[in-house]
């Protein structure tokens, strides 16, 4: 199986944010969200700050998420 590639692929249709965790939709999306370790404890944490201050996801990030 290989990796989401972020040039040719829609992040929204291989994950979703859950809270501060990223849910995998697809195989790809499982693959790479294990491998990188997505939803590491520390990243969750991470996230979860970032969302407390409104700094996350990027607004960039965001139209991504939703294009």
């Amino acid at each position: 199986m290989r990796f989401f590639n972020p040039r040719r692929d829609f992040w929204g249709e291989h994950f979703r944010l859950d809270e501060a965790a990223i849910q995998p939709r697809t195989d790809i999306g499982e693959v790479t969200a294990r491998i990188l370790e997505f939803n590491h404890n520390e990243r969750i944490r991470e996230r979860q700050v970032l969302i407390e201050v409104g700094a996350y996801p990027s607004p960039a990030a965001q139209q991504r998420m939703t294009q």
